[in-house]
């Protein structure tokens, strides 16, 4: 038999080899990695049910966003007018906080802290 810090430490390097495995897990469903790591993850998947299994949730989760991003969104018609709205209304509420601010000093400062205007 090994010693036994020999064995831990094997046992430390294999789990950091399904770590870096786990890692290249996402790129290889989505078809992003090189010849030789991609024969990397496919031989590790042979030998482990984890993996194996963490490569199904992947590939559920591709097919969500896939159809997520194929999905069209229409946003509504007034969007552009109540986001300028809401824009201009707070520079004039800034514009004036700090006028505000201005002309009563740190008690200004503070009631306009206060409200929460700025």
């Amino acid at each position: 038999m090994g010693e036994p810090g020999a064995q831990k430490a094997q046992g430390a390097a294999a789990l950091n080899g399904v770590d870096d495995i786990r890692d290249l897990i996402p790129a290889y469903v989505a078809g992003e990695l090189s010849g030789e790591e991609r024969r990397r993850v496919e031989a590790a998947l042979e030998g482990s049910p984890r993996l194996r299994e963490e490569l199904r949730r992947y590939e559920r989760l591709f097919v969500l966003l896939a159809a997520a991003a194929a999905e069209e969104v229409e946003a509504p018609r007034d969007l552009e007018s109540r986001v300028a709205m809401q824009v201009a209304l707070r520079t004039y509420v800034r514009a004036a906080a700090d006028i505000a601010g201005d002309l009563l000093g740190a008690y200004g400062r503070a009631i306009v802290y206060y409200l929460r205007l700025v």
